[in-house]
């Protein structure tokens, strides 16, 4: 059977935790400036600590960020030039080598998604890419863009297969949808209710998907 697959990026096909502290050391400075006069020192870290872990949507909506504190933030992300030293999970070639239609559909600052996008060498394997910018204007939601890619192509709902990590975030869209959905738990975490299946690598997708 025909199979469309939409790829998440953050800790879907690369561990976020690869981009090191000194990689974005002066836009995390930058934020820390601003965050520690609300937050204190110590709940600063915490929150920066979780950047490697969610969206920074997610992150500002859980701690009430500032106007303020978006606004510098995404200024001093708009300023910063990104080398990132990061690579693919090493399961990850299996992707390249399955013959389905791929998309990926992420969420984020635009600038900061196509810095991983580039350095990671993926662009060539999906047919289209979706970045959700958090700072446009018109940013919508992973639900959003997954009814735009159902509406646009010739798939059924069960032939759309939502690949991702999160729970909330593009699990819960695609199950929303009637979207066949599989976790990536590289760490272990607990299946989903979102979730028709939860796999630690991708030789068990091309399983499911054979």
């Amino acid at each position: 059977m025909t199979k469309l697959l939409i790829f998440d990026l953050d800790n879907t096909i690369f561990d976020t935790h690869t981009i090191s502290r000194k990689e974005v050391a002066s836009l995390l400075k930058k934020f820390e400036i601003v965050a520690i006069e609300k937050y204190g020192a110590e709940k600063t870290e915490k929150i920066i600590e979780e950047f490697w872990q969610d969206s920074f949507d997610v992150i500002a909506k859980k701690y009430q960020f500032s106007e303020r504190l978006i606004t510098e933030f995404a200024n001093a992300l708009n300023n910063t030039r990104f080398d990132l030293k990061i690579q693919p999970f090493a399961d990850f070639a299996l992707i390249k080598k399955l013959e389905y239609d791929k998309i990926l559909v992420t969420t984020g600052f635009k600038k900061f998604q196509e810095s991983k996008i580039k350095a990671l060498g993926i662009e060539n394997i999906f047919s289209a890419i979706y970045i959700d910018d958090i700072l446009s204007p018109e940013q919508t939601s992973k639900k959003h863009i997954f009814l735009k890619i159902l509406k646009e192509n010739s798939f059924s709902p069960k032939q759309i297969i939502v690949i991702g990590d999160k729970s909330e975030a593009e699990l819960k869209a695609g199950f929303e949808l009637g979207f066949t959905t599989i976790q990536v738990s590289k760490k272990g975490q607990n299946k989903s209710k979102y979730a028709d299946y939860n796999i630690s690598d991708f030789a068990e997708l091309a399983c499911i998907l054979s």
